[in-house]
């Protein structure tokens, strides 16, 4: 899929669903994307727009140290692709590490992992089914 296309179809996406995105939050989310690899846009685009506020809010508290961090981890994959893939030209700005780490590894991370060991009571099941 081109750029322009995935672009495009985040575009759609973030009016179709109200998520409110900015346009340097989708080029960014574009980057991700493009990053990670075409095959995952549809539920990468929603999975990164219904939650880029909050995402973007927790970074907004970063700590210079945490966005040296980020800045390293961004350095290091540029070396990585400038000496292993040097065919790749897909990057990820300092944003958009900090994006994905949030992700993979924000605060909600542990508690969605803690809830997801919680078995789901009967009473919530029928309501999730719309029998309760």
């Amino acid at each position: 899929m081109t750029r322009k296309k995935l672009y495009e179809y985040v575009v759609d996406q973030n009016e179709m669903n109200g998520y409110g995105v900015d346009a340097d939050g989708i080029e960014c989310a574009v980057d991700i994307m493009e990053f990670v690899g075409g095959d995952l846009y549809r539920p990468l685009t929603r999975l990164l727009l219904s939650n880029w506020k909050e995402i973007a809010q927790r970074i907004e508290q970063y700590t210079q140290e945490k966005w040296d961090y980020v800045h390293s981890i961004a350095a290091n994959i540029q070396h990585t692709l400038e000496s292993e893939h040097s065919d790749e030209s897909h990057h990820l700005s300092d944003q958009g590490i900090a994006i994905f780490l949030e992700m993979l590894e924000g605060e909600d991370t542990t508690t969605q992992i803690l809830q997801g060991d919680t078995p789901i009571t009967e009473e919530e099941l029928r309501r999730i089914r719309g029998k309760g």
